[in-house]
């Protein structure tokens, strides 16, 4: 045996070409054409991603919370401590950023969460690592703002933290 007629399936030679049917899945069929999308369809695709952001916008300022809400068990091991002035205005925070992420959706939601932004920052005074929390959370929070402005369509710049 010379092993020529190994590569014969179904006494056909074997082909280097790539048959449409295999990309397909039938003999012949051609691909759909692409449609054009309706401006219908656009503005139905820009309402879903604007929902979708101000959820991920909300998200954010929850999870901000959640961070303000360990920073005492950090201030308590200093060598200042924990007093309850620091304590209350810290659970308070807390709750105005849950407070503002039930309201992004809103006209001002956006503008009231861009300001409190620099709030964590000064939380870094009391304790310096949330400086470094601070700064990813702005990070998240300008990338979604940006992501709106270019699946929206909002305005860009400085308005788009208040609008």
């Amino acid at each position: 045996m010379t092993g020529d007629g190994d590569d014969v399936v179904d006494g056909q030679p074997p082909s280097d070409e790539v048959t449409e049917s295999s990309a397909c899945g039938q003999p012949g069929e051609s691909l759909p054409e692409p449609t054009e999308t309706t401006p219908e369809e656009l503005a139905e695709r820009a309402a879903r991603a604007d929902k979708s952001i101000s959820r991920a916008l909300a998200g954010v300022l929850w999870l901000e919370a959640v961070c303000v809400l360990l920073v005492p068990r950090a201030i308590a091991q200093t060598s200042v401590g924990l007093t309850g002035v620091k304590t209350g205005l810290l659970i308070g925070f807390a709750v105005v950023l849950v407070a503002a992420g039930l309201f992004v959706r809103r006209r001002f939601g956006i503008a009231v969460g861009s300001v409190l932004q620099l709030p964590m920052f000064a939380i870094g005074a009391w304790v310096f690592g949330f400086v470094i929390v601070a700064a990813i959370f702005l990070g998240a929070w300008l990338y979604l703002l940006n992501l709106r402005h270019e699946l929206v369509g909002t305005p860009g710049g400085v308005r788009m933290l208040i609008s």
